[in-house]
């Protein structure tokens, strides 16, 4: 008989060429093919369960053959949460069942719950708004000042032309000034922006200048109608008043005369003392309404002088509206050309006068205007508003010269921190109004709880009638100290504003059932916010464009959202889990949650093993704030090309399938993750090591790298098939070689299992690690009577586990197990050793006896 150390070395030694052998069997290869072929089809664990031929594949691979009748105890374990510790099959302490669970997408999570976004998803979307928030501001910013330059400086822009066919700036114009650059003529704002606005023959008076004054100048004459109907009113409620008068002094007269002829005081006093309140109301209102009258009385007549008899008002009236209501909807447009026409100075034949093409306090306007038109407040227009309050309080000779600029207004509420919507001008007049040497004066009164009154009114020097000396309303000190509290607070509230908002919008998609739920105006806040946070405008962008995309699939290249050539609307899709019906579906992630779930369990076993007392909690607290990290950033992983730039995730996982990470270089990753997993010639296929064909496939990624959201729902991913094969193979060998030489089988089974032995117990729970272990080290049977710490105590005294780390050692002990298996041998050892490993009842661990027995059979 061929010695069992020949046996194995003649097996070992080219592993892979045995592993192949066995592979090619016409049974093995049959039964591979089908298992590849059809796994992917299975939905369900029902339907894996009764696909008898699958399913004990998968079980022989795993070595749980001997479990295979057990199918309800196996669907506890396959629909395991392996996140929870206290999942069935995490409470069993057999890892084979965890193993096998981690092996399959069966498992309940919260993570694998239908929901509109994920949190890993919805923390995408907060960090991709401020993505896409500080990438406008910073356009802003560079559009701005590009702006600045180019107008500001004459010399740059040498006509009119070049200002137009220059996209940025003419763009940046159309935004100050509200217009829509998309339909705009050419010739048009060519005409106004060379047109002199004092000029009756200009382009821009006789195409839109007289249409915009008969607009203007009929509004005007209608109003002033209007108020001369306001005016006459009050004649015809005095002369009413008058009328009411009268009838109450009648009244009153006659109640009167009946008293004094004998009638009842106690009925007919009251009456006549309430007609004559009612006629004291009546004298007051009469006098209130003479007074107002005669107030106005210059006002009507020189009304009555420029327009229309009062008896001809009514029918100039619906004249004037005809006039009004054909132009109202231009009139907005017809203003914009004037403004055009106005606030820029190209010369007729569209070149630059010698002083610029606007002024410079004309460019601030501009300026000011493409601001207005943001929905946030950039650095760029703080910049601006720090510019103009310094030019304002230079000047400044009164409050209201502050006050009443709407600009300045928001500057000083930002700096002094009073955002509060109850404080208006009103407020802020009061305040620069104080005299802080009164106690009674409204900074000093209401500063007392509101500390940012008084350091307002401290920082400048109005009287209490508002004046000041110009140049003095703020001392260079007071100024610098404004300036400074202004670039601390200017974007508080909008931060404050932010924070609400994505409060608000957690609660909300909390609610999001469907599809049409997050199109309703119900949700119209977190619509709004959703789409600008990947730079689409709510207001350009049809809801119904959103549907389709928000519904389309994303791993079919000719689907709708793909036709929309606009990266924007995919960077949405992916943050959403709707399905082509709309409803809400569980997340497809870069990684299933069963194998985030597999590869922080295996990590932390790799950083802590061998490790005993405050190095173990050391290691073991280190661990696992670095498989945390692992698995929140595996939620938000979008991509191929995301994974392979974050070395961090990347050496975790290469650590958990036991690879050091310092001798795979990027490179590597990059072919390995770029190879094709259904071709034996792949990069990653031909590698010796199959572990990185495993890795590889565990991630749910299409040939362009993007997330395969048609991976949700299957059974199993391509490196978890690989996996399984790879292990039925493996334990087919062992089987195989064991039918000759069960030496050689434990020796290939310990060579398997050395790598998840991490202290004595792992082999004292395992009876053929144990066998090894007593054989190797030539030990008597008896000593599994022992107490099992002193069974632990004898494991670490004549095996340092630490070597099984050692390829080298490793292969030593084994090839001492051999040939101390071949010393031993003889026929109750051998028939003990094929027992172990053969799938007898003494191999089932008694917790999973006990759980068995607690179940019905499947």
């Amino acid at each position: 008989m061929v010695s069992t150390y020949l046996t194995f070395d003649l097996v070992n030694r080219d592993l892979q060429k045995s592993l192949k052998q066995v592979a090619n069997q016409t049974t093995v290869a049959n039964d591979s093919k089908y298992y590849q072929e059809n796994i992917g089809k299975i939905k369900t664990v029902d339907e894996f369960l009764d696909n008898y031929r699958l399913y004990s594949y998968a079980m022989t691979a795993y070595g749980l053959d001997e479990m295979i009748y057990a199918k309800a105890f196996m669907k506890q374990v396959l629909e395991s949460d392996l996140s929870d510790d206290n999942s069935f099959a995490n409470r069993l302490t057999d890892d084979r069942y965890k193993d096998f669970a981690a092996a399959f997408n069966f498992g309940s999570s919260t993570s694998d719950v239908a929901v509109a976004q994920s949190d890993g998803q919805m923390e995408e979307l907060f960090d991709t708004y401020d993505q896409t928030i500080a990438s406008q501001s910073d356009k802003i910013e560079e559009d701005t000042r590009y702006f600045q330059v180019m107008l500001g400086t004459t010399g740059n822009i040498d006509n009119v032309d070049e200002f137009l066919r220059n996209d940025r700036l003419r763009e940046y114009m159309f935004t100050a000034y509200g217009i829509d650059g998309k339909y705009y003529n050419y010739t048009a704002i060519r005409g106004v922006l060379t047109s002199d606005p004092d000029d009756p023959g200009s382009y821009y008076n006789t195409a839109y200048g007289s249409r915009l004054d008969q607009y203007d100048a009929a509004v005007a004459e209608d109003a002033e109608l209007e108020e001369r109907e306001g005016i006459l009113e009050l004649q015809d409620s005095i002369a009413l008043g008058e009328q009411l008068k009268a009838d109450l002094e009648a009244q009153i007269a006659a109640k009167q005369d009946e008293l004094d002829n004998g009638g009842d005081p106690d009925v007919l006093q009251p009456e006549i003392d309430a007609l004559q309140t009612q006629l004291t109301e009546t004298e007051a209102l009469i006098a209130k309404d003479q007074a107002s009258f005669e107030e106005q009385q210059p006002r009507l007549e020189e009304l009555n002088a420029k327009l229309v008899p009062v008896e001809q008002s009514a029918q100039r009236r619906a004249e004037l509206a005809k006039i009004i209501s054909g132009t109202k909807s231009d009139a907005a447009y017809l203003k914009v050309m004037k403004s055009l026409a106005e606030d820029f100075q190209f010369n007729a034949d569209g070149t630059v006068p010698a002083d610029g093409a606007v002024t410079a306090e004309k460019l601030q306007e501009i300026v000011g205007g493409y601001f207005n038109k943001q929905t946030q407040v950039t650095h760029a227009e703080a910049m601006l508003n720090q510019e103009l309050f310094e030019q304002k309080i230079a000047t400044a000779t009164n409050v209201t010269d502050l006050i009443d600029d709407p600009r300045i207004l928001q500057y000083i509420k930002s700096a002094f921190d009073l955002n509060e919507s109850y404080i208006v001008k009103s407020t802020i007049d009061q305040i620069l109004t104080s005299d802080l040497d009164d106690p009674d004066s409204y900074a000093n009164v209401y500063g007392k709880d509101r500390p940012q009154y008084l350091e307002l009114a401290k920082a400048f020097n109005f009287n209490t009638d508002g004046t000041v000396a110009a140049g003095e309303a703020q001392t260079a000190q007071q100024t610098s100290k404004t300036r400074s509290n202004y670039f601390s607070r200017w974007d508080d509230k909008q931060e404050e504003d932010l924070a609400k908002t994505i409060k608000f919008y957690k609660l909300d998609l909390a609610a999001i059932e469907t599809l049409d739920d997050f199109l309703s105006s119900d949700a119209q806040t977190s619509y709004e916010f959703a789409l600008e946070a990947v730079g689409l405008d709510p207001s350009s962008v049809s809801k119904l464009t959103i549907k389709y995309a928000l519904k389309s699939d994303l791993s079919d290249p000719d689907s709708y959202i793909y036709q929309l050539k606009d990266e924007r609307f995919i960077t949405l899709a992916k943050l959403f889990n709707f399905g082509k019906d709309g409803d809400v579906t569980a997340p497809v992630l870069a990684q299933s949650n069963a194998a985030i779930t597999n590869v922080a369990r295996d990590y932390i076993l790799r950083k802590t093993r061998f490790l005993e007392g405050d190095e173990l909690e050391a290691a073991k607290k280190k661990a696992e704030e670095e498989t945390k990290y692992y698995t929140e950033t595996m939620q938000r992983i979008d991509s191929r090309d995301e994974l392979l730039a974050d070395r961090k995730l990347l050496d975790i996982l290469l650590t958990s399938k036991g690879i050091d990470p310092s001798t795979v270089t990027d490179d590597f990753l990059k072919q390995a993750f770029n190879s094709d997993l259904s071709d034996p010639a792949s990069f990653v296929n031909t590698q010796t090591d199959k572990r990185f064909a495993q890795i590889v496939g565990t991630f749910n990624f299409d040939a362009k790298g993007d997330i395969d959201r048609s991976a949700a729902g299957k059974a199993q991913n391509g490196g978890e098939i690989a996996a399984t094969e790879s292990n039925y193979i493996r334990q087919l060998l062992e089987t195989q070689e064991g039918e000759e030489n069960a030496g050689v089988r434990l020796a290939l089974y310990f060579q398997r299992m050395a790598d998840t032995i991490t202290d004595p117990y792992v082999i004292l729970g395992d009876e053929a690690l144990m066998e090894f272990f007593r054989i190797t080290f030539s030990l008597p049977e008896e000593i599994g009577n022992m107490d099992v710490d002193q069974q632990a105590k004898l494991v670490e005294k004549n095996l340092d586990l630490e070597d099984l780390s050692d390829p080298e050692k490793l292969d030593k002990l084994i090839r001492r197990f051999t040939v101390m298996y071949d010393i031993e041998s003889n026929a109750t050892t051998t028939a003990s050793a094929a027992d172990i490993l053969s799938g007898s009842s003494a191999g089932i661990s008694a917790d999973t006896l006990w759980a068995l027995s607690q179940i019905r059979m499947g």
